[in-house]
């Protein structure tokens, strides 16, 4: 599988590594000896490298994964300067939340299914990473938690995506406690898909990964944008709302392609139109 990155700003090491497999694209995260913290960096890294899968005709699914024992241990808290003085740390802390908030969005609004393969730890904006991709598959080994209580913090803007993936007493659990969740607890939670050994988690991310990209991109990329469009919505609003959709997405050439291969019993060609 051809293997390329996205330069980081302050070394030539990437901050994120991208392996094409088919139409699947692999972004793993590089930053191991530093437990592949959400930097400035590694924020931008990504937001780039999902901005141009988003837009890559030959990209159909986006797989996150990580080096190392640590899927993503959130925000680096020296870059986030808790001990600088009052004003120049909240300006740092706004630049980073803001980006971050930025990149999480564009997992959330992208046109790709987006599938987190967790190998490591995911903690704080780690795990508010995994809970913003549409999909998760976690490796019985893999540990979840929202620390920001252990050190006088609040982990805010984690529960944000969080707790709308997961039911709110489990998400507060999380959140003040501060406590490290098993895999197991996350798939009770809702947080993650399935749960596999070690050596299964990556073979399985990517059966997952393949079998979505036999699916045509067009009925993807528009069901992904009114599901998370209607969702928070009343549900009388929210039916309405999904009608039009729905009209839309069975409109499109490749439904009436789909439809065609059904009733002659044959695998359908997918225009993406």
């Amino acid at each position: 599988m051809p293997e390329s990155s996205i330069p980081s700003p302050e070394t030539d090491t990437p901050h994120v590594l991208k392996e094409m497999s088919g139409q699947v694209l692999w972004l793993t995260l590089n930053r191991p000896e530093t437990r592949n913290p959400l930097s400035l960096a590694m924020i931008a890294a990504l937001k780039s490298a999902l901005d141009e899968a988003n837009e890559a005709p030959d990209v159909s699914v986006i797989v996150l994964a990580a080096r190392g024992p640590v899927f993503c241990a959130g925000h680096d808290l020296r870059e986030m300067a808790m001990d600088s003085p009052s004003e120049a740390r909240g300006a740092t802390q706004r630049e980073i939340l803001t980006r971050c908030a930025e990149m999480m969005m564009t997992i959330m609004h992208g046109a790709r299914p987006v599938i987190a393969c967790v190998e490591g730890t995911a903690t704080a904006g780690g795990c508010q990473l995994v809970s913003t991709c549409d999909l998760a598959i976690a490796s019985d080994t893999a540990r979840f938690c929202t620390p920001g209580v252990n050190i006088g913090g609040f982990c805010t803007t984690p529960l944000v995506a969080i707790g709308r993936k997961i039911q709110r007493k489990h998400a507060m659990e999380l959140a003040l406690t501060g406590d490290m969740f098993s895999a197991d607890d996350a798939f009770r939670f809702g947080l993650v898909n399935k749960v596999v050994s070690p050596e299964k988690v990556r073979s399985e991310t990517e059966a997952l990964a393949q079998k979505i990209a036999t699916k045509s991109s067009i009925a993807i990329k528009l069901g992904k944008k009114a599901f998370y469009q209607q969702i928070d919505m009343p549900i009388d609003e929210a039916y309405a709302f999904a009608l039009e959709k729905m009209i839309e997405v069975i409109g499109t050439a490749d439904a009436a392609e789909g439809t065609r291969a059904f009733f002659e019993k044959r695998a359908p060609r997918w225009t993406d139109i």
